[in-house]
């Protein structure tokens, strides 16, 4: 539904602006199905390598 609406402004854009287009016509891509800030590590077997939290100063931070 998002795709098509987008298709159809992009093409209505070109349409009005064609100049604006010079490479060709627009070309709509599929966003990505999952995104990660920090994505997990996987091993070479495909399980993910769970690292624990990881704060080197956490010790110092506990002392105060």
């Amino acid at each position: 539904m998002l795709l098509t609406k987008r298709i159809d402004v992009l093409n209505q854009a070109k349409q009005k602006h064609p100049e604006r287009f010079a490479h060709g016509p627009p070309v709509i891509q599929r966003p990505a199905d999952v995104v990660y800030i920090n994505p997990a590590l996987s091993s070479e077997d495909g399980e993910s390598i769970e690292s624990g939290v990881n704060f080197p100063t956490l010790p110092r931070a506990n002392a105060i």
